[in-house]
């Protein structure tokens, strides 16, 4: 199973930074994770919401802010640590852009989130990939369908996730035998205690030419679950407590 660093590893070090991204390598992650806006100026940057309040000492929108004035910012500002205190604010940490990340950690597999729907951030992304040679290594997904969509047609070398409309037609499939093929090759479910994904579940998957990536799983128990059916990657804020289990079920 592969361990995928959520937003770079939240748990770790603060949301989408380049400090948490390095605590996750080195804690065990397989692949990392981003969310992306992009600035007033143009560029891709790692952050998840809209606005700068939730993660900075700043606030407003990222979208009406440059690079400079995003960067000026503290972006350890809100990340707690275990004493409850905030032992990162004034270390330098700030928001990155999306080409750092891709250079830094060049070959490690990234999934990538478009958080916004401008209709630019698709059309630089993929000049961005194709410019630093990152198109086989790197998958894309979108809060909305819409800014997947737009970037599969201008990148249709780089893999992308399952949509929201590909959804009732994959449960569609499942539920009657009918015959199916996924025209991507990751689906991202959210986990949910209520419909746990069995070994069965996942095999259909795999017979129908999807990976299955499960999102956001911290609890032991539940990544123990996990591994067990033998789930393709999970997301989680705390790699190196999946990383553990991970390898205590590999043996």
């Amino acid at each position: 199973m592969l361990v995928i660093a959520h937003a770079g590893g939240e748990g770790l070090g603060p949301a989408n930074t380049l400090a948490a991204m390095r605590a996750s390598f080195a804690a065990g992650a397989d692949v990392n994770d981003a969310d992306v806006h992009i600035t007033s100026d143009g560029v891709l940057v790692a952050i998840h919401d809209d606005t700068v309040d939730a993660t900075t000492n700043g606030s407003g929108l990222v979208i009406e802010k440059t690079l400079a004035e995003l960067q000026s910012l503290d972006a350890a500002w809100h990340f707690a640590g275990p004493n409850n205190d905030f032992p990162l604010r004034g270390t330098g940490v700030t928001i990155p852009t999306i080409e750092a990340i891709l250079t830094e950690f060049p070959d490690r597999l990234t999934s990538l989130e478009f958080k916004d729907n401008t209709g630019s951030a698709p059309q630089a992304m993929c000049t961005l990939l194709r410019r630093l040679g990152r198109t086989s290594n790197v998958y894309l997904s979108s809060d909305t369908d819409r800014a997947v969509e737009q970037f599969k047609a201008l990148c249709p070398e780089v893999a992308t996730t399952v949509t929201d409309a590909m959804v009732p037609v994959l449960r569609a499939a499942q539920a009657s035998g009918q015959a199916w093929c996924s025209p991507v090759p990751i689906g991202q479910p959210p986990y949910n205690a209520d419909r746990k994904p069995t070994a069965a579940s996942l095999q259909w998957s795999h017979d129908h030419g999807l990976a299955s990536f499960t999102w956001t799983v911290d609890d032991p128990a539940t990544l123990s679950y996990l591994t067990s059916i033998g789930m393709d990657g999970v997301y989680t804020r705390r790699p190196d407590i999946a990383r553990k289990i991970v390898d205590e079920a590999a043996g």
